[in-house]
């Protein structure tokens, strides 16, 4: 994956740059001034597609190249057209905090048996160097059942991370099928109609 993206002087309004294929990119940190420039589009979109948070190597207009991460993206909400992308330079020997998205393996017992998995969670904040971030965090889910549910705090160890999500936080459940739910509502009010009939009488 090219992970390469080479920075522009801007020029013209923020639409005129859409227009010819690039995109607004304000990059700060590491002790430097925020600064604006601009970026092939295409270029980010491929990497955010594959991976958004790569280590990138970002070559400046004629002031040699710096490491950085996507830090936030801003998209239209209808089209997804990539509009301003925010580039944060790092220190590849110290820790930044960043997000992983969580990739869920298997399919849980629980929903062949008829339950409904509910996501609560989808990323993960964690505390790490560089060189240790990826771009997802394999959980295998495989053995939950109806009635289960996974914490942040039941995740297994993961080298060089440091989380920062409270070890509370939900982050995946298998509720029980909304028939039985639905089922168990309905056997409930039965007896209570009957007394309301017979009161009634």
């Amino acid at each position: 994956m090219n992970t390469t993206v080479r920075l522009t002087e801007r020029s013209g309004s923020n639409s005129s740059q859409r227009s010819k294929g690039f995109v607004p990119v304000v990059v700060y940190g590491a002790g430097s001034d925020t600064q604006s420039f601009s970026a092939e589009a295409k270029t980010l979109n491929e990497i955010l597609g594959k991976n958004p948070r790569a280590i990138l190597k970002v070559e400046f207009p004629g002031s040699g190249s710096k490491n950085a991460v996507i830090q936030e993206v801003q998209r239209q909400p209808l089209s997804r057209t990539l509009l301003h992308v925010d580039l944060q330079q790092i220190d590849m020997k110290a820790e930044l905090d960043t997000k992983v998205a969580f990739h869920l393996i298997g399919d849980p017992v629980g929903v062949k048996s008829g339950g409904v998995q509910q996501v609560e969670l989808y990323e993960l904040d964690i505390r790490t160097l560089p060189d240790k971030v990826e771009a997802n965090f394999e959980v295998d889910i495989s053995g939950m059942e109806i009635g289960d549910q996974l914490l942040v705090s039941d995740l297994p160890k993961h080298e060089g991370w440091e989380i920062l999500t409270p070890e509370d936080t939900l982050i995946v459940r298998i509720s029980p099928p909304l028939v039985m739910e639905e089922s168990a509502d309905e056997a409930t009010a039965a007896p209570e109609a009957a007394e309301a009939e017979k009161s009634e009488e």
